[in-house]
């Protein structure tokens, strides 16, 4: 994929000038399209569609594109449906209550439910890249709370939800649907002992329990001059996060 890719957290479907500057990107070199489930409440996704259905009828091909979406929040419409299951009761499990107006989730048949909202709004077959959206969420929420669980128990906890997630997501890329998976944290470049901290070669573990030939294939973080942990935090077995993804043959975005 191109070394710059177009991220779309603030474009939606009633701003032409939003395609417009998604088209000019794509028609500059730009191939990668890295967008959310939660972005704009759906029109982000929508907007992204909308443009690619007509590009690609003409222009472009699909296995041209890199198109990267996320699952996790649950905010907006998504709040309406969890809220909604629940008055019903049959509620997704271990969602996340973080604050008002901002849930998480990343119960398996809450990805399998967002990833087809993902495939509606955006008129694709399938989407390259799957990545779980701030996981950590789960750990902040315990540090918000003031929650006396030990933090040895949280992370055990917090793996085993990521391995079940996992394996969905391997099922899903079986059936075409995806092309790859990962996680996408704003944590992976924190201290070992910072308790809302991520780590890559734990979650490489639960890939591997999952199934030996695994689908997980990218990473994503912040990077910057500020955000520095992921290049100077030797966080994975001694080594930093972008080391470990190295080792590990791993693709990795910086948002």
């Amino acid at each position: 994929c191109s070394s710059i890719g177009y991220g779309s957290y603030r474009i939606d479907d009633q701003h032409p000038i939003h395609a417009l500057s998604l088209e000019k990107a794509l028609k500059s070199g730009c191939n990668l399209i890295d967008t959310s489930t939660n972005y704009t409440n759906g029109g982000s996704e929508r907007c992204i569609g909308g443009l690619l259905d007509r590009l690609l009828k003409k222009e472009m091909k699909r296995e041209d594109l890199v198109v990267v979406s996320k699952v996790g929040y649950v905010q907006g419409q998504n709040l309406d449906v969890v809220t909604i299951r629940e008055q019903q009761e049959r509620p997704y499990k271990d969602v996340v209550k973080y604050m008002d107006g901002c849930w998480h989730c990343i119960d398996p048949d809450f990805i399998v439910d967002q990833l087809e909202f993902s495939l509606a709004r955006t008129g694709l077959k399938y989407i390259d890249v799957y990545l779980l959206h701030n996981p950590e969420y789960f750990f902040s929420d315990a540090v918000k709370n003031h929650v006396k669980t030990p933090l040895s128990e949280l992370r055990k906890e917090f793996y085993h939800r990521i391995e079940k997630a996992f394996s969905i997501l391997e099922t899903l890329a079986v059936e075409g649907k995806i092309k790859h998976y990962g996680v996408s944290s704003n944590t992976f470049g924190s201290p070992e002992d910072d308790p809302e901290m991520t780590s890559l070669t734990e979650m490489w573990a639960a890939a591997n329990r999952v199934v030996s030939n695994h689908h997980f294939g990218v990473i994503q973080l912040p990077l910057n001059l500020f955000e520095s942990g992921p290049v100077l935090e030797k966080n994975n077995d001694g080594k930093s996060v972008l080391e470990k993804a190295q080792e590990l043959n791993l693709g990795v975005l910086v948002n």
